[in-house]
């Protein structure tokens, strides 16, 4: 006999197939040895519509894109149940929510997101909110000239509230069955009520601190986002969920929609931003914690319908 070990065999080959699932523009790419999701890449051209590129080419609407991928993780078998949404899968991923169980409840209005230019996160959600069209420009353009923004800074949830109801005025493709209608509240984010309208398919535009990873914090204020709420969702704890887009990323993030209430009722005082020191910027009267500001205040818009809405 040979002194030497034998050789170890080669590991089994991993075959990986790609099936079209009923739903259309997913992809649903499964292994046999652990499942693989889409990360998001870094070009900013082909990913998202609006931003710089919005309507230059030609007038016409703007296309939900899915983009493809760059880059890839192993779920290791977790949130299989999301495999046909492969965002929602994303996001319930790393914020570690519905790992091996199927939550009980989820309910997402499937919104493209865009990305901001400059500090122009509450003008961009809106644009989302519009499919594109007007574009943050075309809005940012109508805030300076209402007085409402310098750099496209929106500190007034009341006048954010303005500018959704002229964009509604020239959108009635949005209306499907009842005429979209929004309402500018002030109270608890996470009260019965709130929570009531986000299972009726409302969806909010809410500002709120962000962390380093756009997660909600508590920070006074001073770096004050604005998100839009699609969705949310229940796990197997009874605990509430919420499916968000901003302009900083193209992943739907997932937080703990307690986490946000308590952000959202943090916005007491507006802080220059580093990345511009010398910029002027509008504030209400009273700032951004009086009651023309943000702190405690929101948007319901109810009876809108994206291209895709998925309910589980």
């Amino acid at each position: 006999m040979s002194n030497y070990p034998l050789p170890p065999p080669p590991p089994p080959p991993s075959s990986i197939t790609l099936q079209q699932n009923k739903h259309p523009q997913t992809t649903i790419i499964t292994k046999t040895t652990a499942s693989e999701l889409i990360c998001d890449s870094n070009n900013n051209n082909n990913n998202s519509y609006g931003t710089n590129n919005e309507n230059k080419n030609n007038n016409s609407s703007p296309t939900l894109i899915h983009y493809q991928p760059h880059l890839t993780f192993s779920t290791s078998g977790e949130c299989i149940w999301a495999n046909q949404y492969p965002e929602i899968q994303k996001a319930c991923y790393l914020r570690r929510v519905c790992q091996y169980a199927r939550p009980k409840e989820l309910r997402v209005q499937n919104v493209a997101s865009i990305l901001q230019v400059g500090p122009t996160c509450g003008l961009t959600a809106l644009s989302m909110l519009f499919e594109g069209s007007p574009s943050t420009t075309t809005l940012l353009e109508l805030a300076i000239g209402k007085g409402y923004s310098n750099n496209g800074e929106m500190f007034s949830a009341r006048q954010l509230a303005d500018l959704l109801a002229i964009g509604l005025q020239e959108n009635c493709h949005l209306v499907e069955y009842k005429p979209v209608t929004h309402t500018l509240q002030e109270g608890n984010l996470d009260s019965p009520e709130n929570v009531a309208n986000l299972r009726q398919g409302s969806i909010f535009l809410v500002p709120y601190d962000p962390d380093r990873d756009h997660t909600p914090c508590l920070n006074q204020g001073h770096k004050a986002h604005w998100a839009l709420v699609v969705g949310y969702l229940i796990d197997q704890y009874d605990e509430y969920y919420v499916f968000a887009r901003h302009g900083k990323t193209k992943n739907m993030a997932l937080w703990s929609l307690r986490d946000l209430a308590h952000s959202n009722a943090n916005l007491f005082e507006f802080c220059q931003p580093s990345g511009h020191p010398e910029g002027v910027f509008v504030l209400p009267e009273g700032g951004i914690g009086g009651r023309n500001g943000l702190r405690n205040k929101f948007i319901v818009i109810e009876n809108y319908k994206a291209k895709e809405e998925i309910v589980l």
